[in-house]
């Protein structure tokens, strides 16, 4: 299990990793899933074997490193043929349990309810609490998704806020942290609080910020787990690519509203974008405006699976939840592994270095999903980042 450590390793291999970042596959012929619309995808080369992306080492660091996940854990009523929320819970426990994570963002914890709680994020923290890990807190008035009340204190009317994000954090190796002046350390926003004039799908999406650290570091960061709008028209692009716009500049300036001017970021998103059908899409604007992709990380594991179980190579039955995962092979033609994409680790701030990346998957010897780990129509996704030496 990672824990806080000082991680000193020698850069090796930068050119080659960074041939492996470019290129895409071509495309099959489209397929429609109930959240992500049409997808192209790579097709499998018969002559080629997937492999382990890694190079030999990373680059030297001298601060504390940790492990970052961000998983989509699919609402209550997740689309057929997902099992239900109370065969899901178990799963999602055992794939964080065994990640072994510092700091989690999930998505789609929503909040509607379950049979064990008022809503969906209250029961996943119940269920992850035994595994040591625990809900940032925040007081009412930092959530700009709570819901209206009357005169007379009444709820009034529905969260303004739609798609629950959520912020976890390891309590014996991260610590909440306090902020000068008493300020709330973490909150929920709406995306249009971030990127103001976004369409109305992309305004209501909820947004968790949190200002973590290190436990006895004194190195704090700023986490944020964000879900963008999932919708295929002009205008959610236009939002999703707006977000990726102005976080850079949104983080600066809640860094520095909150006395905590030059911290490093660490985002945690269901970007609901990717390379082959989006070049110029969020994630994209996001490297250009200087945040590092955990994927550019020098070792990387089962890369050959996307993050998503939607793909036309499935059956219709299957989609979201096959029995076997769709796996992504290079040929001559399509040299570079480039399975698809949407969760995505990403960090901002000089010297945050990703050293690991994993999508984190479970399968049984003949390839197909071992049940007791297929907990969403989403692969979690599982990053080491190193943070800078004070």
């Amino acid at each position: 299990m990672r824990r806080w450590a000082v991680s000193v390793l020698a850069v090796m291999g930068v050119l080659s990793l960074a041939a492996l970042l470019i290129a895409s596959l071509p495309a099959a012929p489209p397929a429609t899933g109930p959240e992500y619309g049409p997808v192209g995808w790579g097709a499998p080369a018969a002559s080629s074997e997937p492999v382990e992306v890694s190079a030999v080492q990373a680059a030297t660091v001298g601060g504390p490193s940790l492990v970052v996940a961000t998983f989509n854990v699919c609402k209550v009523d997740c689309a057929a043929p997902a099992p239900g929320w109370d065969v899901r819970r178990d799963r999602v426990a055992r794939v964080v349990g065994e990640a072994n994570v510092d700091v989690l963002g999930v998505q789609e914890a929503t909040n509607n309810p379950t049979s064990r709680a008022k809503t969906q994020l209250e029961d996943l923290a119940a269920t992850l609490a035994p595994l040591g890990l625990s809900l940032v807190s925040y007081p009412n008035e930092a959530n700009e998704c709570r819901r209206p009340r009357d005169a007379s204190g009444q709820l009034a009317g529905p969260s303004p806020c739609d798609n629950t994000s959520a912020l976890f954090y390891r309590a014996a190796t991260v610590e909440q942290v306090s902020l000068p002046g008493g300020r709330p350390s973490a909150g929920v926003l709406l995306a249009s609080s971030i990127a103001p004039g976004i369409e109305p799908g992309s305004a209501i999406r909820s947004v968790m910020w949190a200002y973590l650290s290190p436990r006895g570091a004194n190195q704090p960061f700023l986490a944020v787990s964000m879900h963008t709008d999932n919708a295929k028209t002009t205008e959610a692009e236009a939002a999703r690519v707006a977000i990726g716009g102005v976080l850079d500049d949104w983080a600066a300036a809640w860094n520095a509203q909150h006395g905590m001017s030059g911290v490093p970021v660490i985002l945690t998103a269901d970007l609901n974008s990717y390379r082959k059908r989006q070049p110029a899409g969020v994630q994209q604007v996001l490297v250009d405006q200087g945040w590092t992709d955990a994927a550019s990380a020098p070792t990387r594991r089962n890369v050959q699976y996307s993050t998503i179980n939607y793909n036309p190579m499935l059956g219709l039955t299957e989609q979201g939840f096959p029995s076997k995962p769709y796996e992504f092979r290079t040929s001559k033609k399509n040299p570079v592994l480039d399975a698809t994409r949407i969760d995505y680790v990403m960090a901002l701030g000089a010297g945050v270095t990703p050293l690991d990346y994993e999508v984190v998957i479970h399968l049984n010897p003949d390839g197909s999903f071992n049940p007791d780990y297929q907990a969403s129509d989403h692969q979690m996704v599982r990053a080491t980042l190193a943070l800078p030496a004070r």
